[in-house]
């Protein structure tokens, strides 16, 4: 590896000990090196222009290199930089401490050339492969960034719908930077609304794209089946429509569980077909229940299989509460999962709140029951009541 562009910062009161380490240091190609006389005048450099190596003496007056190295930690330059310490033989416990504070390694005096030579190459090399990891890191971070925007951006967060008819609500919360569960909300005809919600096996980027491809197929499906056929789908239809196509080019048989439904606005008629995912629960009056079907298959395994419809009709203030797994399933410390009897509790307290307001306190309610245990699996939340 080619270390000649690294700046290194050598730091000792003796001048002729600098001087010494400096000419060796050019012997080995490394010609960009500055001196300092003590750790202030040290920490006084380092805030000035960046280093990738310090050579820092331990004895030094006015601030010596323990307390410089303290310095460097506890403003946070350990993470750009690196320190070797430079010590005589009887000051070793002093470079373990040193070495326990952050410092890379250190070196004896009087100086051996062949093991500056070895010391100094190996802490710049492992300098540079961290430089190389966190840039890919930070690559790697505004790659992800940049796809969940694009991913939010396929979700819609206004409704095509008369305010004063439906109250909806739907939020995803990625487990991982970005995610494979998935909602729409749009118009199929007027006075025809398609709601679906879906959650795609699996975490990550290629969860996200199987989800895109999934939400894209259903839209697309929804509308241009009633385009050329002149009249509206079944749910049934389209998901088998979707699981046809997402079966193939598939090879590692990616699944994803999806409900699916057509609202009839005006006069509450809900026709569904669930394949493989979480029970919808309907709020009725003080009625609060899941919607148990019998199951449908996931999507994207099997292809030409039979799916079905189901129908409910939602009286005026009756609400329907649909999310993906990641909620029921959301563990606390102790490994204790939420559930679905906490979900329906939680609804039950809130009979008269809006979709907003429930689904944000059963939100709530599992965050705080999951009191800072990691997540680990998307939570999506669809949420709409009718109003008149």
């Amino acid at each position: 590896m080619d270390f000649s562009q690294a700046r290194i910062l050598i730091v000792d009161d003796i001048e002729d000990n600098r001087d010494v380490l400096a000419r060796r240091l050019r012997r080995l190609g490394l010609v960009n090196t500055v001196q300092a006389g003590d750790g202030l005048e040290a920490l006084e450099k380092v805030r000035a222009e960046p280093f990738d190596l310090i050579l820092l003496d331990v004895m030094m007056p006015r601030m010596n290199g323990i307390d410089a190295l303290q310095a460097l930690n506890d403003e946070g330059w350990l993470k750009s930089l690196s320190v070797v310490m430079i010590s005589a033989a009887s000051e070793i416990e002093t470079v373990v401490r040193c070495i326990e504070l952050g410092a890379e390694d250190y070196l004896p005096k009087p100086f051996n050339p062949a093991l500056l030579a070895a010391r100094v190459g190996a802490v710049l090399e492992k300098k540079l492969l961290r430089d190389i990891n966190q840039r890919q890191l930070e690559r790697l971070e505004r790659e992800l960034a940049e796809a969940w925007l694009c991913q939010q951006s396929m979700l819609p967060t206004t409704f095509p719908v008369n305010p004063a008819q439906l109250d909806i609500f739907a939020s995803i919360d990625p487990a991982l930077e970005i995610g494979g569960d998935l909602y729409d909300v749009f118009e199929v005809t007027p006075g025809l609304i398609a709601l679906a919600i879906g959650d795609v096996a699996g975490k990550g980027a290629s969860a996200a794209l199987f989800m895109a491809r999934t939400r894209s197929l259903l839209r697309a499906g929804t509308l241009q089946f009633h385009a050329i056929s002149g009249r509206v789908p079944r749910p049934s239809e389209i998901i088998a429509l979707v699981n046809d196509e997402l079966g193939k080019n598939n090879p590692n048989s990616r699944f994803v569980t999806l409900f699916y439904a057509l609202l009839e606005v005006a006069t509450g008629r809900l026709t569904y077909c669930n394949a493989g995912h979480v029970y919808p629960i309907w709020t009725s009056g003080n009625t609060v229940a899941e919607v148990a079907t019998a199951p449908d298959p996931a999507l994207g395994v099997i292809d030409a299989l039979d799916f079905h419809d189901h129908e409910l009709v939602l009286a005026v203030g009756d609400r329907l509460f649909l999310t993906s797994d990641g909620l029921s399933d959301m563990q606390n410390a102790d490994q204790e999962q939420f559930g679905t009897e906490n979900i329906l509790a939680e609804i039950a307290a809130r009979p008269n709140a809006s979709a907003t307001d429930l689904a944000r306190s059963v939100l709530a309610t599992a965050y705080a029951f999951a009191d800072g245990a990691p997540q680990f699996d998307d939570i999506t939340v669809l949420v709409f009541g009718r109003l008149s």
